[in-house]
């Protein structure tokens, strides 16, 4: 894969988790269960970890990281909470769902492409994080 096109999406990736850690600040507070907030607050702390991982191999090939600031999708995703969350915990679920959804699929597209080793191996740790994640959001949706 060209160099300047590897970094374009490991910026987009960055984006996206930089606008998912937006969407559970916003939605945090509606979670009233204090062991699924923990878990949420870790997959939180997941994410931050992630935008220092791929912000450190945007720079390495030569590349900016984008700021910690969200972009339009991070804005739209953000409303979206906001809609959410104004009827309580099932709704900020709802919100954690689409966010993540969103990163599975731009983590998906990426590691079906060609990347060197060790970069493919840390974004197939990472889409496999953003999976766990969907996957206890879900099963918490299913119970409520």
């Amino acid at each position: 894969m060209d160099t300047n096109k590897l970094i374009k999406e490991l910026e987009e990736l960055v984006q996206v988790d930089i606008d998912i850690v937006h969407t559970y600040d916003r939605v945090l507070d509606e979670i009233s269960d204090e062991i699924i907030r923990s878990r949420l607050t870790a997959f939180r702390g997941s994410h931050i970890n992630h935008i220092a991982d791929i912000s450190e191999d945007i720079l390495s090939l030569g590349g900016e990281p984008p700021k910690l600031t969200k972009d339009f999708k991070g804005y739209v995703i953000e409303a979206f909470a906001v809609l959410r969350t104004a009827v309580g915990m099932k709704s900020a679920l709802k919100a954690l769902k689409t966010a993540e959804t969103i990163a599975c699929r731009y983590y998906g597209q990426i590691v079906s492409k060609e990347t060197p080793s060790a970069l493919k191996d840390r974004l197939r740790k990472h889409f496999s994080d953003k999976k766990i994640h969907l996957e206890y959001i879900n099963n918490n949706l299913k119970v409520l």
